[in-house]
């Protein structure tokens, strides 16, 4: 789990730099940079956390659920039910506009993951099914 510093910023700093974020990540998206730009800034854990938390949103949007969520990408089920409460009050609705215009590729990837569960903890190829072409 990734550590926060107990040293807190002062809000406004906060919000400048949560702003400056937001608009380096947007301009990396629209040069089709982006997975650079959070393979240069995340760590391998924080990858995974946030994919995961990705692939909770959505597969909430499409009425999985929640103890199927849980099993099939191996979080616990209190993380799943925190998140589908927030999804329930509409916390992630424009994460979810923004989906929708990606939602086959997206999809595909999600579908393989659940049907064949994530692959081993570690290991060369573990993620090769997902850019297997066959299927």
């Amino acid at each position: 789990m990734p550590h926060i510093s107990g040293k807190k910023l002062k809000k406004e700093v906060l919000n400048k730099l949560y702003n400056q974020f937001g608009k380096a990540f947007e301009k990396s998206a629209r040069s089709s940079k982006s997975s650079l730009f959070l393979g240069d800034l995340l760590t391998h854990t924080e990858k995974i956390m946030l994919a995961k938390r990705f692939a909770v949103i959505y597969l909430l949007a499409q009425g999985v659920p929640t103890s199927y969520i849980a099993e099939s990408l191996r979080m616990s089920y209190t993380t799943i039910l925190k998140m589908s409460l927030k999804y329930d009050i509409g916390k992630y609705s424009s994460l979810l506009k923004t989906i929708e215009k990606g939602k086959t590729d997206i999809w595909k990837i999600l579908e393989k993951i659940v049907r064949a569960g994530l692959p081993p903890i570690a290991g060369r190829g573990r993620w090769k099914f997902l850019y297997d072409k066959t299927s």
